[in-house]
């Protein structure tokens, strides 16, 4: 939900999401076939850049999967996916449509980027654009029923329902870019199909929950998820998340979240293998500062997820140390971090800076 104001019915059904095991889980889920992960290439990772890096283009493209129904609507799945990425010319603050790719220190890592209720992808466009900025490819659907123009609007109950539908979704998008990529008049060969993570807010946050993690829809090409404002337990019942493969975690909120709660989402976490990381915002409620800008929450927000990306999607050794130095923020941000894959849940190695000014 990217609304301020957030309808009464949406809070209390995701409190309920957090005690009812598998809700919105009935019917049959469709699903594209995962694709398993073969091993990424260790020769020669991506470079690390800094943000502001490299120019940025941006297209759009209209996927349709013609397999699966948007229920009550269409026999199809339509996905209108603006696309981020590395752009030859200047660097500057507006993504450039179209823009010829660079291609001399690709291929680059591919991050699926899920929007929230009553959003669409290019709404986060201040975060997506800096991350490509660093060297990423971000891909950002409009999913068809939780979209802003969804046929008859992002009906809520509606949205919900088909969030079932999203990590699927997702999955049809990547192997969409991916193809994209190999195409003439594609993206020129810039995408690295075996590095590949997921981020997304509130409902996009709790798809990536279920794109990363759960017992139904996890994609196993995913290497690292970094959901922001979600809960797991939409998409499959709560106790099918976490079961496979530990893809690395980090989890962000605001804790005076009032539309999905904080404590849900960390009781989520504790389920987690490590390594894993809560990066929470204090005093933040469920958009700010998720849609970006210029003040110390969303610097810290952009710094700390291009660190985590540079860890597990470039191989970059030292982003940890980076991470726990752009995550604690002093009145603004704090960092709890499960980092060996042998640590228990619910004892973390905390990185925690005290504030007492927190930012809203």
């Amino acid at each position: 939900m990217i609304e301020a104001r957030t309808p009464r019915r949406w809070r209390a059904r995701l409190a309920v999401v957090t005690v009812v095991a598998g809700l919105f889980t009935t019917g049959v889920v469709a699903t594209a076939p995962a694709v398993s992960a073969s091993s990424v290439t260790k020769a020669q990772p991506p470079k690390v850049a800094q943000l502001g890096k490299y120019a940025v283009g941006l297209r759009t493209e209209t996927f349709v999967d013609s397999t699966r129904p948007t229920e009550n609507v269409a026999p199809t799945r339509t996905l209108k996916t603006a696309i981020y990425y590395p752009a030859q010319g200047t660097p500057n603050d507006t993504p450039i449509a179209n823009a010829p790719p660079d291609t001399k220190n690709a291929p680059y890592p591919l991050i699926l980027f899920s929007h929230g209720l009553g959003a669409r992808g290019v709404a986060y466009e201040n975060i997506l654009k800096a991350w490509a900025s660093a060297g990423y490819v971000v891909a950002a659907p409009d999913y068809p029923l939780s979209n802003t123009d969804a046929p008859g609007g992002a009906q809520f109950g509606r949205a919900i329902a088909d969030t079932k539908n999203q990590p699927a979704d997702a999955t049809f998008v990547i192997n969409q870019v991916i193809k994209l990529d190999k195409q003439k008049q594609g993206l020129g060969g810039i995408v690295d199909p075996k590095r590949i993570g997921a981020s997304g807010h509130s409902l996009g946050g709790i798809t990536t929950y279920g794109l990363g993690y759960s017992g139904c829809c996890a994609d196993k090409r995913i290497k690292v998820a970094i959901p922001m404002s979600g809960i797991i337990g939409v998409v499959d019942g709560p106790e099918t998340y976490f079961q496979g493969a530990a893809t690395p975690l980090l989890a962000v909120h605001g804790n005076a979240d009032g539309t999905v709660p904080y404590a849900a989402d960390m009781n989520g976490f504790a389920r987690a293998k490590a390594p894993k990381y809560f990066l929470t915002f204090l005093g933040a409620s469920h958009v700010t500062p998720f849609l970006g800008g210029d003040n110390p929450s969303a610097m810290a927000l952009k710094q700390s997820t291009i660190d985590f990306f540079n860890r597990y999607l470039k191989d970059d050794k030292s982003a940890l140390d980076k991470l726990r130095t752009d995550a604690n923020v002093s009145g603004a941000s704090t960092l709890e971090e499960h980092p060996a894959s042998g640590a228990t849940a619910g004892a973390p190695t905390s990185t925690t800076k005290k504030s007492t000014s927190p930012s809203s």
